[in-house]
């Protein structure tokens, strides 16, 4: 075979080779002129010669936005060329405008991506233009936007590909479409603006690469965004919505992690900081265009709610469907969604954000979490769940919107229990949770759970006074949606006993969590007292601790305060709580000297260099001296107050020991004894021949006129001065009292008698003050003065006080329903109850039903293992028995009712005080009588079951009793057996507390709404009489009100013409009518 001949490069074949192309390096000269500017981009078909010119141009444009060399000579030289190269017949059109150029404008703007270095000098050509003259032909230019912005929204994501930051100097195509468009935005009119926004997803290509944005220009874009859209009030809210998605803040969000290739820390900290003030404002702000005027916590109304017949209907029966426990339809759907992206337990900006929102929106509080179940409040004691309750308690820190932000709604019915509950207390917060937190080995776990209990349990308060407030318009929806609110807000929180639990285990030297654990014992028994009396919290032991706790010296003062607050939190939980030993003695209460914790309180207010600061401890101490019949009313405590004080400046503490135990012992003797002084106080006014009707009995001091003579028997001199010292000062305060001032006088000639062997030039002044105050006008009492003007009470505002409407609901559906439940659940959750009350339905059918089921339950509770099973097997038998006769005819009496369902929870709770008298009851007899109410007689006339519980044992009377009448028949019993004397005989105790003598008046004003029942109490009680005695003898303005408006309200609902006639118009003058 030949060789095959090589024909060379010269061949015919020779073009079909791929030649080699070289890239040169474009030269460039110097540009000093406009002329020689335009000579250089003059039309030239070689190509070396045109790139020639195009690079010297560019390095011109370099030098204007750089400031290299001289710019203001620079500009000029662009500016002479941009004229010379003007038209001569269109003077008013930019050259860059006309149709040649515009062409030439889109033709670079949309060549390919890797055509970088002629799409950036056009962008830079038509950002110049834009900010020429400040901005005079930016209209012109966007007008030309065909061309102009031609492919600018993918020219925004043609970015930096290489590694490492951006070059200022060789900036990448984005950042040039980027500039361009915030000169637009600059320049343009809001129409402008609007027209902008319009076009096809710009703000999403401007955001869609901001994180890999050098810092300088993610600032530019996010000052820029805010300024020139989010703050012009002439940009729709719709374009604005439509620009600012979920997607394009989900952008924004990510600067919070922003971390650019740059040595300037502080720059990547400065972009993450204008990120979050931006969202802060987007996310918060209404004309901003996302976050919409919602309706705070009534929720989105459907079209058939809105626009339906029977809209101001459903919307008053909203908050009783709850039929928002699954989804909760918001205005704010975009911040909905936006809120589930966030990290609030990773991130403390996101939380912030997150907060921020709900504050804004609070209809979003409620679907976050219910849409967020994920992520629970278990106790881990990591940094995420540290992070998880930081931002919980902040959520809890968010006050509720005035008119729970719709006024109009308002008026028409409240919002949604279960969504004002969330907003209380976070969905995640239930009541198993906190118990953890509780008992955990965790200090810090415990005290973040009562941080959010305080806070959860004041917003609780709010809410109540809110609901309050609405409710004097005389809309029950209001009630019944404050009830099922407590009743709902008890079941999330945890018992008493965990808070004392908790409380017990918190060691002595971590003060803050005792003192915070203290405040919210305290706060359980201001908002829910249900709850908080029920556990029987002996509180002695902590109060003496704490008091004892006070003496002692801390190295920091803000400890010292600490102490004194937890301790005046435990003095007002002592004086809810009726088992307080105020007056037995405790070892090294004080100084190492024995007092009780009464004296040990008085003793520590007179030492106190400013006592008008502690005026919450002054009110306790008055109202336990009121109680027990120290004093008849507080203000006679002030004197006492005031001399101890003047004695213990003028005197050395060593002569001041006996003085105290002096006191001390005084007060000890006539708490315990009252009778016996009051009888002694009624022999010295009957030896004086002094009226006692008109006289304010302090039988405190009667009892330091009768140990008078021990103390002085083993006095000296000294002792003995002081002691004259202290009695001067003392009554001559007391003087100033007029009312008082009989038995002043009476006891001060006792005292000066036993007084002869000290100095008495004071007791001798007094007695001149006394002689001259007889001829004296009458000093007027402070007390007296403000008994005159006595405010007046609406009957309205009394229904809100003291109606407690009378449930019609019954629950049908627990017939059939109780037989799926175990039997602690039909005890503990009021399925049995919920049975129990059908027996006062006034249908037969469903009375017969209740009656055999009954009987069921009995027999399924007796087979059962639960504890109490006896008890409550003989409970249900005998209201069987007891009612069987009565299914038939008519309703059971509500007094049956009544008492069983509030005996469920004594037989329950063995630690319950009525618990022994509650099993001797039902093991008297099988059968109840019909005429009578039973066990109330051993409650009213028997002794407590405890010495201390004597006041607990009537509140739990009081509430069967009001429960016990609700019809005429029931009526008719609490007539027959004289019942209402014995409610006012108990109401007649000048030392009953005021929420139990509340609960007498709920009494009257239930019986004035049966029908006949205000003739009864008027023409068979003398209820007016009562009521008029009561009202003369009331200190407190208030409770004064109260009954002058209970004495109308019986007489607007008796028969006032049989009244009149039975009265011979006595009631009618009574009233000044």
């Amino acid at each position: 075979m030949s060789k095959r001949v090589s024909r060379g490069d010269d061949g015919p074949s020779a073009f079909r080779k791929r030649q080699k192309v070289v890239h040169e390096a474009p030269t460039s000269e110097e540009v000093t002129s406009g002329a020689q500017l335009r000579k250089l981009l003059s039309f030239n078909q070689d190509l070396r010669q045109a790139r020639h010119g195009l690079q010297s141009f560019k390095n011109l444009l370099d030098k204007i936005v750089s400031d290299d060399g001289d710019r203001r000579a620079n500009m000029e030289i662009f500016t002479h060329y941009l004229e010379a190269a003007k038209p001569r017949d269109t003077s008013e059109d930019a050259t860059i405008l006309q149709e040649a150029q515009l062409k030439s404008l889109s033709k670079n703007l949309s060549l390919e991506k890797s055509k970088g270095f002629v799409i950036s000098p056009t962008l830079r050509m038509l950002r110049e233009a834009v900010c020429l003259d400040g901005g005079a032909y930016a209209k012109r230019i966007f007008r030309a936007r065909n061309s102009t912005l031609a492919s600018l929204g993918r020219n925004l994501e043609v970015g930096h590909m290489g590694d490492g930051s951006e070059d200022v100097k060789r900036a990448t195509v984005r950042t040039h479409a980027v500039r361009l468009f915030l000169s637009l935005l600059k320049y343009l009119h809001s129409d402008g603006r609007k027209e902008l926004l319009a076009q096809k997803e710009l703000l999403s290509h401007l955001t869609f690469m901001i994180k890999t944005d050098p810092p300088y220009l993610v600032k530019d874009i996010l000052d820029s965004l805010k300024k020139h859209i989010l703050m012009d009030d002439k940009i729709p809210r719709d374009v604005k919505f439509r620009g600012f998605n979920t997607k394009t803040l989900m952008r924004l969000l990510a600067l919070y992690t922003y971390n650019a290739d740059s040595e300037e820390q502080d720059e990547t900290a400065v972009v993450s900081y204008k990120a979050h003030q931006f969202l802060l404002y987007v996310c918060t702000t209404s004309s901003a265009g996302i976050l919409y005027p919602s309706t705070g916590l009534y929720p989105k109304e459907s079209d058939d709610e809105t626009s339906g017949p029977n809209s101001t209907g459903s919307a008053g029966n909203a908050f009783l469907a709850d039929k928002y426990k699954d989804d909760i339809p918001v205005y704010n759907f975009v911040l909905a969604e936006f809120a589930q992206k966030l990290r609030p337990w990773s991130n403390m900006k996101h939380s912030e954000l997150l907060v921020a929102i709900f504050t804004a929106a609070p209809e979003l509080v409620a679907k976050y979490f219910l849409s967020n179940k994920s992520f629970t409040f278990e106790p881990k004691l990591s940094m995420t769940w540290i992070g998880y309750s930081a931002f919980l308690f902040n959520t809890a820190m968010i006050p509720f919107p005035a008119h729970f932000g719709d006024r109009t709604r308002s008026i028409k019915a409240p919002p949604p229990t279960s969504i004002v509950l969330d907003n209380i207390l976070p969905l995640p917060i239930n009541q198993k949770v906190l118990n953890r937190c509780l008992s955990t080995k965790s200090h810090l776990t415990s005290f973040f759970a009562t941080r959010i209990l305080i806070v959860a349990l004041e917003k609780l308060v709010r809410v109540l006074e809110m609901h309050k407030e609405s409710s004097r318009a005389k809309n029950s929806n209001w009630i019944e949606a404050s009830r099922r609110l407590v009743d709902a807000f008890c079941q999330r929180i945890p018992d008493m006993k965990e808070i004392v639990r908790s409380y017990k285990s918190i060691p002595s030297e971590n003060i803050l969590h005792r003192t915070m654990t203290a405040r919210l014992l305290l706060l359980y028994y201001t908002a829910i007292p249900q709850v908080a009396l029920a556990a029987n919290f002996d509180v002695s032991p902590f109060f003496v601790e704490g008091f004892k706790k006070m003496n002692k010296e801390f190295e920091k003062p803000e400890d010292k305060c600490l102490v004194v607050m937890e301790l005046e939190s435990l003095i007002s939980i002592a004086s809810y709580s009726p088992g307080m030993r105020w007056f037995s003695k405790v070892d090294n209460l004080v100084d190492g000297a024995t007092f009780s914790p009464y004296t040990g309180l008085l003793k520590t207010l007179c030492s106190m260099k400013s006592p008008d600061s502690f005026l919450h401890l002054k009110r306790v101490l008055g109202e336990i001296a009121v109680e027990n019949q120290l004093i008849t009313k507080s203000s006679l405590l002030a004197p006492l107050i005031e001399a101890l004080r003047a004695v213990d400046a003028n005197t050395k503490s060593t002569t001041l020991d006996k003085l105290w135990s002096f006191v001390d012992n005084c007060i000890n003797r006539c708490a315990s004894s009252p009778i016996k002084y009051i009888e002694l106080m009624e022999t010295f006014l009957a030896e004086d021949g002094v009226s006692s009707s008109n006289t304010d009995a302090a039988l405190l001091n009667v009892t330091m006129v009768e140990q008078l003579a021990y103390f002085l028997s083993s006095a000296d001199n000294v002792d003995e001065k002081t002691c004259a010292s202290f009695f001067s000062s003392y009554f001559s305060g007391l003087f100033n009292f007029k009312k008082s001032r009989p038995l002043t006088k009476l006891l001060y000639k006792r005292i000066r008698s036993q007084l002869k062997t000290a100095k008495l030039r004071d007791l001798k002044s007094l007695e001149s003050a006394a002689v001259d105050g007889d001829d004296d006008e009458e000093m007027v009492d402070a007390d007296d003065a403000t008994n005159e003007q006595r405010p007046s009470l609406d009957l309205s505002k009394l229904k809100e006080l003291l109606d407690m409407p009378i449930s019609e609901k019954e629950d049908n559906s627990a017939l059939t329903k109780w037989t799926t439940k175990n039997t602690e659940d039909l005890v503990e959750d009021g399925w049995a109850a919920s049975l129990i009350r059908l027996l006062s339905s006034a249908h037969t059918n469903i009375r017969k039903e209740a009656f055999t089921n009954i009987l069921k339950m009995a027999a399924k509770i007796k087979e059962s293992s639960y504890e109490e099973k006896e008890q409550i097997w003989l409970l249900l038998s005998e209201l069987a028995e007891s009612s069987r006769g009565q299914v038939d005819i008519g309703p059971v009496p509500s007094a049956f009712t009544a008492f069983a369902t509030h005996s469920l929870d004594i037989l329950k709770n063995p630690l319950h005080p009525l618990y022994p008298k509650a099993n001797s009851f039902l093991t008297r007899g099988p059968v109840w009588s019909l005429d009578k109410l039973p066990m109330a007689h051993d409650i009213l006339h028997g002794e407590p079951s405890e010495d201390d519980k004597y006041y607990t044992e009537v509140t739990w009377l009081l509430v069967y009793l009001l429960d016990s009448l609700r019809t005429p028949s029931d009526l008719a019993i609490f007539h027959k057996k004289r019942w209402f004397e014995k409610i006012l005989v108990l109401g007649g105790n000048p030392y009953l507390r005021f929420n139990l003598r509340t609960r007498v008046l709920r009494l009257v004003y239930r019986a004035t709404c049966i029908e006949g029942g205000s003739t009864t109490l008027v023409t068979r009680f003398g209820i007016l009489s009562w009521l008029d005695a009561q009202r003369a003898a009331c200190e407190v303005a208030d409770e004064a009100a109260v009954l002058s408006a209970l004495m109308l309200r019986v007489w607007e609902t008796c028969d006032q013409e049989k009244v009149t006639a039975w009265s011979k118009g006595g009631v009618r003058k009574l009233l000044a009518l």
